[in-house]
């Protein structure tokens, strides 16, 4: 698993930026991405699912919180 603190960042730069570490880290199946902006929590889901990618949301009481996860064959496919 891999944590990306993307907090205090606003739209567009968490989206921008997860798109960066999702190639810089093409081994890492697992994200944890830690947001302060609310608009996130509609904008990364919906690029993930256009990616092939999950996403569940979730919160603590001061972070909004994205699990992102590759699936098995994005994960294969980005090898080749």
């Amino acid at each position: 698993m891999f944590e990306v603190d993307l907090r205090g960042l606003v739209c567009p730069m968490p989206l921008i930026r997860l798109k960066k570490v999702l190639v810089e880290q093409r081994d890492v199946a697992e994200f944890k991405l830690l947001l302060s902006d609310r608009g996130a929590l509609k904008d990364v889901p919906a690029f993930c699912h256009q990616a092939g990618l999950d996403a569940e949301v979730s919160k603590d009481e001061e972070t909004l919180i994205i699990w992102v996860k590759r699936r098995q064959n994005t994960i294969e496919q980005d090898k080749i």
